[in-house]
């Protein structure tokens, strides 16, 4: 479920036609302060650049050249200078200031180093390999400074600069979630080789460090001197010698309160002021199909709901009924919802979000099949959450009458209601945005922050639809010989299912909503820095980023940077939240499956183990491939709580490293038309809420499992497969 691929494109050339170049400016910052002794040591100025190792103010990003003393959770505060990191070539200097708020950096940032000369990467532990970034000769080391333990990592050369090897970046990243309010130590080695064939070299602070004579000069080394030498303590007792280190630093990672935190503070926000029924909801328009008519009786005898319309007519082969209208939420933006909106944050520097006194009002469309308007019973509500950049009210659940759907084919099958809205930050009317911040990424909250309030809006949603639909005696279902019953059963605990963004994104807003019992979250991920560069959906973005900022070491550093804005939704922080550690109030007893299709080019399957690791989720086996630090469990079904999935559409694979791959295979669309993935999901969703892949094996290519089946994907809704049985029986 992408976007018009070729329209965005041209949106981004021309913005690349009407950019200009220019530069930024730098400013003073002038010592005393305290160093980590606390005494007052006049340190001169600190905008002077301080490169821990490499070349160029930004490398090593990140490290404690960039954070001082502060009485925060953690102990420190991001220090930025703008003039250190890359301005764009239109002359747009990088704000520093959201930065400079946190007590951390994200606990999955990217470590970013521009080496001193370019490195023969045979000896990294890149991600076909991440167990020997553990092992006594790594060239690359990092280590928990609480606990001395290593932590497992991947260690990758920048593909996007293999034509410029003297602005190659080599890219660390932590193989799962570093913690929050974590000191680690990143250290290179002497096995870490030029193509010369010799060991990196030692920047001169760092061998004064080392030699433990003299002192460095530059103010920022100078004030976190006794921490710089105690990394050198660290890496030598987790097994790296001191004559050994090449480079070493540390980093101090953000708070919850700080990551996580403002999403659980809008959400508890938000929850006091919609309370169990929700606020709003206008109806718009009304589209039956004249064949299903006869199933909801007061839908003619009674007015219409005000400024409602009527459309009778046939309307897509897996919808009888849709409804489309606004429901209200409360207004945690700064500007409602104009583009350049940001979070409604408290004046006071707190990572908190201050609701508006106002509303505001959020698109909405909800679909039942003919099944939903047959069935003796009401179902429950389904939350349904659309892919990336995409519209529930342009596309999706408004599909039109000949466009196959896969999301309204299974809830046809299964006799569902679904409802959803437009994913507020990643949705078709945010493209501009995108673009923008693609060319300034300084712009970058304009759309994480929407992406937070994106997730609670549908709390609001669901409470509304429940209180305003589902109670509407309007919309009472009389299926033929039986009781009158409402259009859904509030009491019950809600479904959701989403594809793409809607599983990325959609894990996220599992994990803050309450009311949530089962969720299918499709082909999803975590850690947007690492999927920005290995994802065919960022490739329009991709061609912008190259014309604001063309030095490709410049881009990993502004990558690397916005991970701190994309923490604040990112699905890897919230993983933990949907199964493992629920919030308060959360329905008990909760199943959540993500199923993944394997050589997926949107979505890369590093991505979705990181995404696992962080769930404390079950790989079901046998998978097509296992992932490091994730179990595996062959039970068939499987009874557990949280799951991953592989199913295998035969469409390929990519090379491992940081390169987008060079077109779609569309694996990431095959697996969802599949019959038997039907059959496995409403099987989760709508029967007994186990996980079992077997329905595949009568057409898998061998029988066994894993799943790997062909599938065409249809162009019209008359190439969709036939209909199952949903949810299905259950298997033997």
């Amino acid at each position: 479920m992408a976007a018009n691929w070729s329209v965005l494109r041209s949106v981004a050339m021309a913005m690349l036609a009407g950019l200009a170049s220019g530069c930024g400016s730098a400013g003073d910052v002038v010592g005393p302060l305290k160093t980590d002794a606390s005494a007052e040591v006049d340190l001169g100025p600190l905008n002077e650049c301080a490169p821990v190792f490499g070349a160029g103010c930004a490398s090593v990003w990140p490290s404690f050249v960039f954070q001082k003393a502060a009485k925060t959770a953690t102990g420190v505060q991001n220090d930025l200078m703008p003039q250190w990191f890359p301005a764009s070539a239109a002359g747009k200097a990088f704000d520093v200031a959201a930065h400079n708020l946190r007590d951390g950096v994200s606990p999955v940032s990217p470590v970013v180093i521009l080496p001193p000369k370019p490195i023969d990467p045979k000896n990294l532990a890149d991600e076909t390999k991440p167990e020997a970034s553990l092992a006594a000769d790594s060239p690359t080391w990092m280590v928990d400074a609480a606990s001395g333990q290593r932590i497992r990592h991947i260690a990758e050369l920048d593909l996007n600069a293999a034509a410029k090897p003297d602005r190659q970046a080599l890219i660390l990243r932590p193989y799962a979630p570093l913690g929050f309010g974590k000191i680690i130590v990143v250290g290179l080695s002497d096995k870490l080789l030029g193509k010369d064939g010799k060991p990196m070299p030692r920047a001169p602070d760092f061998d004064v460090v080392v030699q433990g004579k003299g002192q460095p000069k530059n103010g920022r080394l100078l004030r976190s001197l006794a921490q710089w030498k105690q990394d050198t303590v660290a890496l030598e007792k987790a097994g790296l010698p001191r004559a050994n280190q090449v480079a070493a630093w540390h980093l101090t990672t953000a708070s919850a309160a700080w990551v996580t935190g403002p999403a659980v503070d809008l959400r508890d926000r938000a929850l006091a002021k919609v309370g169990a029924k929700g606020l709003g909801l206008q109806i718009q328009s009304i589209e039956v199909d004249p064949a299903y008519l006869a199933a909801l009786p007061s839908l003619q005898a009674t007015p219409l709901p005000a400024g409602a319309t009527l459309i009778v007519a046939a309307i897509h082969p897996d919808i009888a009924l849709r409804i489309k209208g606004l429901f209200e939420l409360p207004d945690g933006m700064a500007q409602g919802q104009a583009p350049e909106s940001t979070l409604n944050w408290l004046p006071d520097g707190a990572p908190k979000v201050a609701l508006q006194t106002k509303t505001t009002w959020r698109p909405f469309a909800l679909t039942a099949g003919p099944k939903a308007l047959q069935r003796p019973d009401a179902p429950p509500l389904t939350l349904y959450g659309h892919g990336f950049l995409r519209s529930v009210c342009a596309e999706d659940l408004c599909v039109k009458p000949n466009q196959p759907d896969a999301a309204s084919r299974i809830f046809a099958g299964s006799g569902a209601v679904a409802v959803g809205t437009d994913w507020w930050g990643l949705s078709g009317a945010e493209i501009g945005i995108a673009l923008g911040i693609s060319a300034d990424f300084s712009q970058a909250p304009r759309l994480t922050e929407k992406l937070v309030h994106g997730a609670v809006s549908f709390i609001a949603l669901s409470r509304a639809v429940q209180t305003h639909i589902g109670g509407d005696p309007r919309f009472v279902v009389s299926p033929v010989g039986q009781p009158a019953r409402p259009l859904t059963d509030g009491k019950q605990p809600l479904r959701y299912t989403g594809n793409s963004l809607g599983g990325i994104m959609g894990t996220t807003m599992v994990a803050l909503h309450p009311d949530i019992g089962r969720a299918v979250l499709n082909v999803a991920g975590g850690v947007w820095s690492t999927m920005m560069n290995r994802s065919s959906n960022f490739a329009p973005f991709l061609m912008v980023v190259a014309g604001q900022y063309p030095d490709p070491f410049d881009q990993q550093v502004l990558f690397a940077l916005m991970q701190t804005h994309w923490d604040l939704s990112d699905p890897v922080h919230f993983a933990p939240l949907v199964v493992q550690a629920p919030l308060p109030g959360t329905v008990a007893g909760r199943v959540a499956l993500w199923p993944i299709s394997w050589g997926d080019s949107q979505v890369p399957a590093l991505a979705s183990s990181f995404l696992a690791r962080a769930a404390g989720a079950t790989l079901l086996g046998p998978p097509v491939a296992g992932w490091v630090a994730v179990p595996t469990d062959e039970s068939q079904p499987f009874a557990g709580k949280a799951a991953f999935v592989q199913w295998d559409s035969l469409r390929g694979t990519h090379p491992p490293g940081n390169l987008a791959p060079d077109g779609d295979n569309e694996s990431h669309y095959a697996t969802r038309w599949m019959p038997e993935y039907w059959q496995m999901v409403a099987r989760v969703l709508y029967g007994d809420g186990q996980v079992d892949q077997r329905y595949c094996l009568g057409r898998d290519t061998d029988g066994k499992l894993p799943c790997s089946l062909k599938q065409e994907i249809p162009k019209v809704a008359k190439e969709m497969a036939p209909l199952v049985e949903l949810p299905p029986k259950a298997l033997p």
